[in-house]
């Protein structure tokens, strides 16, 4: 172990001193070499964790440190925000989705290869400008997902203000088809995350908030708790979650193909 002595430079007539008092000179003996430095650098400073929305298990919170040094030393930027599933309680996520706001200087596969030998997790890395995120959140439920709950290195309020595009809603709604034409190869996890999200997308073009409780809500409201959990851990419900799923689904586009005509 290095020993270090905190000690503050005197004036002196002709030259600047540091004193050590006789017992403090264990392993600083007369005519020993040593680094001098200011304490400021010395010390490593620890990345702060600003938590919204979300309390951090004690590992969780290592990991998160470990990720935003990784960020700082591969380059700059003006946030770094932790999203997704990562952030629910307990270990079962299947990645870490991490947004950069502003970077600079910053090789997305270099950072992702560091980030990921260092903590042993995938990674989904979002590099993105500020204005591109704030115009994302106003006009993409999914953003606003997002940013509903995560984890930043510095305090920050997101506005909320709405700009709905349909045509957008329609590209996010014809991804999620794959959750009624593909369901069988799909695995419980992503037939969850296409379920969210197809809700996210019927609440938004709504207009109505989209929130994790309002999309559990409407979740239940339009299947039935026991429904969702059912075919999800258990399959023996298959027949009619499909059919309420491709009745809502009808719906919901039928909306935003007629509100994306009205916006041409």
């Amino acid at each position: 172990m290095v020993r270090k002595i905190v000690k503050r430079i005197s004036k002196g007539t002709r030259f600047n001193q540091i004193y050590l008092q006789k017992n403090e000179g264990l392993g600083f003996e007369t005519g020993k070499n040593v680094i001098i430095m200011p304490l400021e650098e010395a010390i490593e400073e620890e990345p702060s964790i600003f938590e919204y929305n979300v309390k951090l298990e004690s590992l969780k919170k290592e990991i998160i440190k470990e990720i935003f040094k990784c960020v700082n030393e591969e380059g700059d930027s003006d946030n770094i925000i932790i999203t997704g599933s990562f952030l629910n309680k307990g270990f079962n996520f299947e990645d870490i989705d991490i947004v950069i706001v502003n970077p600079s200087k910053i090789d997305e596969y270099s950072l992702k290869y560091m980030i990921e030998e260092r903590i042993g997790a995938d990674t989904h890395l979002i590099l993105i400008e500020s204005e591109s995120l704030n115009r994302g959140i106003r006009r993409d439920p999914l953003f606003r997902l997002m940013t509903e709950r995560f984890v930043a290195t510095k305090r920050t309020i997101f506005r909320k203000e709405r700009d709905t595009n349909y045509k957008l809603l329609d590209i996010h709604l014809l991804r999620n088809k794959n959750l009624i034409e593909g369901y069988d190869l799909l695995n419980i996890r992503q037939r969850k995350k296409l379920l969210r999200d197809f809700v996210s997308i019927k609440l938004f073009s709504e207009n109505k908030e989209v929130t994790i409780k309002s999309i559990e809500k409407e979740t239940e409201k339009i299947f039935g708790k026991e429904i969702v959990e059912r075919i999800f851990f258990h399959g023996d419900k298959k027949q009619e979650f499909m059919k309420k799923l491709k009745d809502e689904f009808n719906r919901v586009e039928k909306r935003i193909l007629y509100n994306a005509a009205k916006q041409t």
